[in-house]
């Protein structure tokens, strides 16, 4: 064989062995992708092929506890645009168009669509909660808004009240981006504050989601026929404790001052009947778009709308926690009933120290009932001194004065009780201990409380010792089935029945005795007890407070009342308490009139 045969053979040979190796190796791979691997990459070409939309779960309704809707659900009008509709000279026109009716910068539309570019065959949202009006405009329009659609979503509705945003919340996308964004945002609805936040879990329900079928540059085709669609199950209702009637009013007594709170309760139960922070703001603002400017205010705002000043709210307690003092000087029987002590001539002495009451010609020689009654600051500093400070610091934590109590809102802030642990850290050794028990014997120094922490003591003092955790969910509905809130007990004041007596027949002494501090809250209808407080403010005027019940035998509502630089308790916060009796005895004396008249026949059948 000559060489140049040779040579050919073995190239022949090489290109066949190169052939089928090549051929094994586009078999192999054809195997490994058909075969093998199959499964993978289809799952990878569905996808690719397959655009879930999420179907949001419409959150629960929220009723007051007669069931009058607080919370609900509805109508709200986007504006979306699929941004490979609108490009190059199309898209300056559009934008132009679109800046006038919607009344948006030309630079923030311009920045929505570039970013939305790359995702281009998907809608991207320009401004939520649009106005009938501008729907109406947009649609005359579409010719020349080329892309340009509405969609309808879901908002909530909150009634059109300050109280709703401390109380009831609002939802949004992000705790940290309340405003609207240029980037592409998750549609579900999150909630952000108050009993929106809290039972957020209940209220958002479960998801659905919706196929459809888009191409390989992600243009939607239309619906995925092979795929059905998982339908949205709406979240859980609640029922609140909250009567809507006393919330309002509430409000509207608070309304020539402008910062305080008032709180309800049912001392039976722990039941809140109407909880109000003034200034508030209203839930509303965030069913929208809020505006930057709007979200600064707020924010900036030196009187804090943002904070609930019922369970965040930190104030010295004032006269009100005299009823402590009293108390467990009565359980160590350091005095009783009708003891006098020296006679109150409206200022008292210790040390190089004069220490002066609110009356400046005194009350004279009283006992401990008229001492509650007149609130005589003398008596009780006198009182302080007896009971000493590690035994009042003591009782007050068995009250659980220093304790979360766990209401069923956000950010609940706890009460302070100082000590002598607390006070030696502070000062080091030294007698000063006695001088400073004489002002928390009144309410005043170091102590403070929150609004809420204050209802709950007086709850106990006039539901024979018993305190339950304050709330306000009453029930919750899901589906078909209810579930019930009840009462928990949280502790048990650590005073006898014959002290609780003595204390409760004391503050009815304050609101119907003539000279009573409280007398502003006396009724006709009904017999009312109380406590005014008028508490020292460094920043301005005293802060004013009243917490009272009724009826009572038998309580059946606790109202505290606090008025911020408001003055004296008795004078300013006594009688807004009274409305709030007021409203709630006249709603229960017509339905049990309701009740009463039997149902008329009509027509004789």
């Amino acid at each position: 064989m000559k060489l140049s045969e040779y040579t050919k053979e073995i190239r022949s040979k090489v290109l066949i062995y190169t052939i089928v190796f090549l051929m094994s190796v586009i078999f192999f791979r054809l195997f490994q992708l058909q075969i093998i691997k199959s499964s993978y990459y289809r799952g990878i070409s569905e996808g690719n092929r397959i655009h879930p939309v999420a179907l949001i779960a419409p959150r629960g309704i929220i009723y007051d506890r007669e069931g009058k809707v607080l919370v609900s659900n509805g109508p709200s009008y986007t504006i979306s645009v699929f941004p490979y509709q609108v490009k190059d000279e199309k898209q300056r026109e559009v934008i132009l168009k679109l800046s006038s009716i919607l009344s948006l910068e030309k630079s923030y539309l311009e920045k929505k669509l570039e970013v939305g570019w790359p995702k281009r065959f998907q809608a991207i949202k320009l401004k939520r909660d649009v106005d009938f009006a501008t729907l109406c405009i947009i649609e005359e329009k579409n010719e020349d808004l080329a892309g340009v659609f509405f969609e309808t979503e879901l908002k909530r509705k909150y009634p059109k009240r300050d109280w709703t945003g401390n109380l009831l919340g609002y939802v949004g996308k992000k705790p940290a981006q309340i405003n609207d964004s240029i980037k592409t945002e998750d549609p579900e609805l999150f909630g952000i504050e108050g009993i929106e936040k809290k039972y957020d879990q209940d209220l958002r329900g479960k998801n659905g989601v919706k196929y459809f079928e888009v191409s390989a540059v992600g243009k939607i085709l239309g619906e995925l026929e092979e795929k059905k669609p998982d339908l949205p199950v709406k979240g859980s209702d609640l029922v609140l404790t909250i009567d809507l009637d006393l919330q309002n009013a509430a409000e509207d007594a608070l309304e020539p001052y402008s910062s305080g709170c008032v709180i309800a309760m049912d001392p039976k139960t722990g039941e809140i009947l109407a909880m109000v922070s003034k200034p508030g703001f209203d839930s509303n603002l965030f069913s929208g778009v809020l505006t930057e400017k709007k979200w600064e205010e707020l924010i900036n705002d030196p009187k804090r709308p943002l904070l609930n000043r019922c369970t965040q709210g930190l104030y010295p307690p004032g006269s009100t926690l005299k009823l402590l003092t009293a108390a467990a000087a009565l359980e160590e029987k350091i005095i009783e009933p009708n003891t006098f002590l020296s006679p109150c001539k409206g200022v008292f002495y210790f040390g190089n120290r004069a220490f002066h009451c609110w009356r400046p010609e005194g009350h004279g020689k009283i006992d401990l009932k008229e001492a509650i009654v007149f609130s005589c600051d003398v008596y009780f500093y006198q009182l302080g001194l007896k009971l000493g400070l590690e035994k009042w610091s003591e009782y007050a934590k068995k009250c659980g004065l220093d304790r979360v109590l766990k209401v069923d809102l956000p950010y609940e802030q706890k009460g302070f009780i100082p000590t002598l642990k607390f006070y030696k850290k502070k000062y080091g050794e030294g007698n000063w201990v006695k001088n400073l028990v004489i002002n928390l014997s009144i309410g005043q120094g170091e102590i403070v409380l929150t609004p809420i922490g204050l209802a709950s003591f007086f709850c106990g003092l006039v539901n024979n010792g018993e305190v339950y955790y304050p709330h306000l969910l009453k029930e919750l509905i899901e589906k078909d089935k209810r579930i019930i809130n009840n009462p928990n007990l949280l502790l048990t004041l650590p005073f006898s029945t014959k002290t609780l007596r003595f204390l409760k027949d004391a503050l009815v002494g304050v609101v119907n005795h003539p000279k009573g501090t409280g007398v502003a809250a006396k009724m006709k209808e009904v017999v009312v007890g109380g406590k005014t407080g008028t508490t020292e403010n460094p920043y301005g005027k005293p802060h004013a407070s009243f917490v009272g019940f009724a009826p009572a035998k038998g309580p059946e509502i606790l109202v505290y009342v606090l008025i911020e630089n408001g003055g004296h308790g008795g004078e300013v916060a006594a009688p807004i308490a009274k409305i709030i009796f007021k409203k709630y005895f006249d709603k229960k004396a017509k339905k049990d009139v309701m009740v009463k008249v039997p149902e008329q026949k009509v027509g004789g059948f």
